[in-house]
């Protein structure tokens, strides 16, 4: 991108504004331009990505998504440029370094456009229909912003005044979001379960008829098939409720036994990975405070990704200690976690290279950090090509 020195002018600052668009974008880049006939400058910038944009950026128009934008008063997105029909043969993407993107206009109140409130990230980043009402909120207010500035001194209370109300209009948008997304998850929950339960109940009554083995094994086929489904939704719910709604239900309660449970956990949890020897050194209180079933689901899931991703052959261990304070679970492997999958390790739909599209929806990291932070602690990996991976769950004693 070239840059030319900006002149000195009164802007408002729209800090937060850019950080709130990053934060309903999913996007780690946020700007507001100022668009003229042939130039779009940058008034303001949030760059948490490392591209080197700053307030004062200018480029030519024509080498913009905003001059389309401006001209007609729709936004342009696209959640991947190279995949994206429309956008996927613009030069515009690689020659300023992103693949997605949202614009969206700034209009004042006399019907001018002022310029464009936009994010990107060099990485691929969904949008939704809610990011991009947001984020039209949140071009309203900067152009209230913008027209504060442009109007006399003894108008800027009421100015003031608006700029409050159009913010509440985006945080009573977002609550109202919230609130259909959890009504969604409630439906999804009801209207995927019922049919799973109808074939449950038909394969065990046709389980009382069935004779032969071909018979036993096709239905052995379909029970093991629906136990599948159930685990998808379960983790898709899990997802839904730890990113877009009010986190992970918890039942805490105090759980007698808990090293002889995860004992048992771990072993079914590496019973289909047989080539994956498990150690197991539990020193745990006898009585602990905590969502046991959902402490069962982490370490699972840790073991889980440490047998497709370790080592085969070589031991896979679960450690736990405990202290006054904290309570610690390991699950260490052979084998260094891939330098470019490291900082993504806990995003959803993680990943690795060479891994099988059909070995499942890339959550559980995401998940088993999620059961962590509900419970008041954390989850943390460490890997070396010497000593091998070792996630780390650090929980309270006193949730």
């Amino acid at each position: 991108m070239r840059r030319i020195p900006s002149k000195d002018g009164t802007f408002p600052s729209f800090h937060s504004c850019l950080e709130l668009a990053c934060a309903v974008s999913g996007m780690r880049v946020a700007l507001v331009g100022e668009v003229s006939n042939d130039e779009w400058r940058a008034i303001h910038a949030l760059d948490r990505a490392g591209m080197g944009i700053s307030a004062g950026l200018r480029l030519d128009l024509i080498d913009t998504f905003c001059r389309d934008v401006t001209a007609t008063g729709a936004a342009v997105w696209f959640s991947d440029s190279q995949q994206d029909p429309i956008h996927c043969s613009s030069p515009i993407p690689a020659a300023h370094g992103f693949r997605s993107y949202i614009s969206v206009p700034v209009v004042l109140a006399d019907g001018r456009v002022y310029g464009t409130l936009c994010t990107l990230d060099p990485e691929p980043r969904q949008v939704t229909d809610e990011s991009l009402r947001a984020m039209h909120a949140l071009a309203k207010v900067v152009a209230e912003q913008v027209g504060a500035v442009e109007h006399t001194s003894s108008a800027s209370l009421a100015h003031s005044e608006q700029r409050l109300q159009a913010s509440e209009m985006v945080n009573s948008a977002l609550r109202e979001e919230g609130r259909e997304r959890e009504e969604f998850i409630a439906v999804l929950a009801h209207d995927l379960r019922n049919p799973l339960q109808a074939i449950r109940v038909t394969s065990e009554l046709l389980a009382l008829s069935a004779a032969s083995p071909a018979q036993q094994n096709l239905l052995q086929h379909l029970d093991d098939s629906a136990d599948r489904m159930a685990e998808l939704i379960d983790v898709t719910l899990d997802f839904a409720r730890g990113r877009l709604g009010s986190g992970l239900a918890l039942r805490i309660k105090p759980c007698t036994g808990l090293a002889a449970i995860l004992t048992r956990v771990s072993q079914q949890a590496l019973a289909p990975y047989p080539g994956c020897p498990l150690e197991i050194d539990l020193d745990l209180p006898e009585v602990v405070n905590c969502d046991v079933d959902r402490l069962g689901q982490l370490i699972g899931n840790l073991l889980i990704n440490a047998a497709i991703h370790g080592q085969q052959g070589e031991p896979i261990v679960l450690r736990g200690r405990a202290d006054d304070r904290d309570m610690t679970l390991e699950v260490q492997n052979h084998g260094a976690i891939p330098e470019g999958s490291k900082d993504t390790l806990f995003k959803p739909f993680h990943r690795s290279g060479d891994q099988r599209l059909d070995s499942g929806l890339g959550l559980g990291l995401y998940i088993a950090a999620q059961i962590a932070l509900s419970h008041g602690g954390t989850l943390t990996a460490a890997s070396a090509a010497d000593t091998g991976t070792t996630f780390t769950a650090r929980l309270p004693l006193s949730h």
